[in-house]
Order: structure tokens, then sequence, then C-alpha cells
């Protein structure tokens, strides 16, 4: 399930991965994925305890996997454990073929009228930055209703589309500091030259100037280094040691993080250690 959100990032997917452990809290849980290559707070992955779906009945083991498309639609779901039965990874299959058909940006079910091309260029992400020149070119021009109305829903998605990646990289600043950057600077390059882009601009700026931001990128390699480190000898007949040296070391960095966003994935990280 890590490495799949992984993997999909950046693309329209979220997982929800809920555990069924009477006695473990998702604190543990987080802590354990974490250890395992999952982030803590990744954009696309969501941890939490229980669940279930009105829809799907008699699901009495687990692992089990539900799969939704695009507009919330139940689509899939069966048994990923062989041992009762299960299709194993095949879901995996599953979501790679939702994917194909899911829109990059999402526009709504309803289906457009004169605009439909320029809708279905816009929802696949095709040359999505002269497309939304083109949007915008169009609707600065007189129109009758109908191509209005097609005009003005285009805008309302794009733009929802826009503040969601503005918000997905600047939340990058608590799991993956060094992400944030480039990922605003990668969304800046699209929307440039259009309405849309003061917003982007704006924290493309305030992000080349925090000091916050700044601190927990060198905070996040000092933390990566002495992670690295500790997974390449874990397995040594001194692991007690090794765990020891790290625990201490990572205590000294969570010190040292005081106020900074990333030290939550530091805490996470120390609480399996302990």
């Amino acid at each position: 399930m890590v490495s799949l959100a992984k993997r999909l990032e950046g693309k329209p997917f979220h997982l929800v991965a809920s555990h069924c452990q009477a006695t473990s809290s998702r604190k543990e849980v987080v802590a354990y994925l974490q250890a395992n290559g999952f982030s803590g707070t990744s954009p696309n992955m969501t941890i939490t305890k229980q669940g279930g779906h009105p829809d799907v009945k008699g699901n009495g083991y687990v692992p089990y996997y539900i799969v939704f498309d695009h507009t919330g639609k139940l689509r899939r779901h069966h048994m990923g454990g062989s041992y009762h039965g299960g299709d194993g990874l095949k879901m995996i299959e599953w979501v790679d073929k939702l994917l194909a058909d899911a829109p990059v940006i999402w526009l709504g079910n309803e289906p457009f009228g004169p605009q439909k091309k320029l809708a279905s260029q816009i929802a696949a992400g095709k040359s999505l930055g002269g497309a939304i020149k083109k949007l915008e070119t169009l609707r600065a021009q007189p129109a009758d209703d109908e191509n209005k109305i097609d005009l003005d829903r285009i805008h309302a998605g794009v733009t929802r589309w826009r503040d969601r990646q503005l918000a997905a990289a600047l939340g990058c600043e608590s799991s993956q500091p060094s992400e944030v950057q480039p990922r605003l600077k990668a969304l800046q390059k699209v929307v440039k030259g259009t309405s849309l882009a003061d917003p982007v601009e704006m924290a493309v700026a305030e992000a080349k100037a925090s000091e916050a931001l700044a601190g927990a990128i060198k905070l996040e390699k000092q933390f990566r280094k002495i992670v690295k480190a500790f997974e390449r000898v874990k397995e040594s007949k001194r692991t007690d040691v090794i765990v020891e040296r790290t625990v201490a070391k990572l205590e000294k960095l969570l010190e040292e993080s005081s106020g900074s966003r990333f030290s939550e994935a530091i805490s996470d990280y120390l609480s399996n250690l302990r």
C-alpha cells in the first residue's frame, strides 16, 4: 500500500488505510508504516482506524480492499489476502484501469456543450498552460449563454484544481519540506500568464524567503541521514545499542527542531524506535 501511494503520488488517487487491530493506536500504526517507507503525512494517503461502506457486507477478514472511481462510485471490493480466498494484489490492476479513465482535472459529471473539446483537453491535462490561456481568452470575449456556462464551469474546475495543487505543495512542509519549492515552481510554470497565477506567485516568493521552510529542509536532510544510517545497520548483532544511539540522535534533533512543522515526522519515527 505504501508503494502504491508513492507510485501514484501526484495522480488523482487517494489511499485510505483503515486498520482493525483492537489494541493498537493510529500513532503506532503510522510509526510502523513510517519505519517501512511511509513519510507519516503523505499527501495521498490517510491512516484511520476501523471503517466500512454500507454496500460492502460480510467481509469478516482482512486485508480487504474497496475501490472507488473519481466520482465516488463503488467499483470493486474483494479480499486481498489469499488465505481466505482473496485475489492478492489484483486490486492494483483495477486502480490502474480506473486511473486511465480518470481526468487529471475533475470538471464535474454534467456533459459540456459547445466547449466540449476544450473541456476534454483540460480534463486530460494536455498542454495545460496553453489550454488555460485559451480558456481565459474565450471568457474575455462576448459569448452566448451556452458558451458562457461552459466556459465558467471549466474555469471553476481549473481554479479548484489550482487550489488543491497549491495546498498539496504547501502541505509538504510537514512531511517532505524539500518538495515544497519544486512543486510550487511546477504549478507556477503551468499557470504563468493567467489569472490563476497570483496566489502561486505569492506562495513561490514566500517559500523562497521563508526561514522556517529553509530550517525544515535542513532538518529533513539531517533526519534522512540519521535514518539512512540506521536502516543500513539495524539488522546487525548490536541492534539494541544501535537503536539506543539512533534514539539519542533523533531526540537531540527533535529538541533542536522545536516549532518546526517537520518535527512531527521525527516524533512519529522516534515513537516506533522507542
